[in-house]
């Protein structure tokens, strides 16, 4: 699966580095297979929508440097967010079949799509420098945003939003 972890870096920006582990995010998750099987773009998007509600912060910058597989639902998904939010969404570190889907969703006549993380806070910086003096006390770095199911996608073992119990 992904992980959203949130780091502080140089000028008091945030930067969310997104790693992908081993470790499902639910009992319930851990039967989908290999953790990219296990991703579910909408409910990684929920995450982020409310960790930004959470945080206050007026833009994010998602560092895909560590990366090699970035699932297309996750990028599509953020993209809709992005949509919505309409804050600074920033990459950095972006491979060619994500840069393609990013370039797909004409991302690139918003922002460019950046090599490192100091391009990124230096773009912000110039473009938006009241974003960087956002108050960052509720964020909790080096530790994973928490990740909860939506409920348009349901838990398994779940039906019209009651918990079924399953016999051992």
């Amino acid at each position: 699966m992904l992980e959203f972890i949130p780091e502080k870096i140089d000028r008091g920006a945030v930067v969310m580095n997104v790693i992908q582990t081993l470790r499902p995010v639910s009992n319930a998750m851990a039967s989908l297979g290999s953790p990219v099987d296990g991703f579910v773009g909408a409910d990684f998007v929920v995450a982020v929508h409310n960790w930004l509600i959470g945080t206050h912060l007026r833009y994010i910058v998602f560092d895909l440097q560590d990366e090699k597989e970035v699932p297309a639902d996750f990028l599509e998904e953020l993209m809709q967010l992005m949509k919505r939010v309409r804050i600074p969404f920033l990459f950095t570190g972006v491979m060619e079949k994500p840069r393609a889907l990013l370039m797909s969703y004409d991302y690139t006549s918003k922002y460019p799509i950046f090599s490192s993380i100091d391009e990124a806070v230096s773009f912000l910086a110039n473009k938006h420098p009241t974003f960087l003096n956002v108050p960052q006390d509720g964020i909790s770095f080096g530790v994973p945003i928490e990740m909860v199911r939506s409920r348009l996608n349901g838990k398994g073992g779940e039906e019209d939003g009651e918990a079924v119990q399953e016999d051992e």
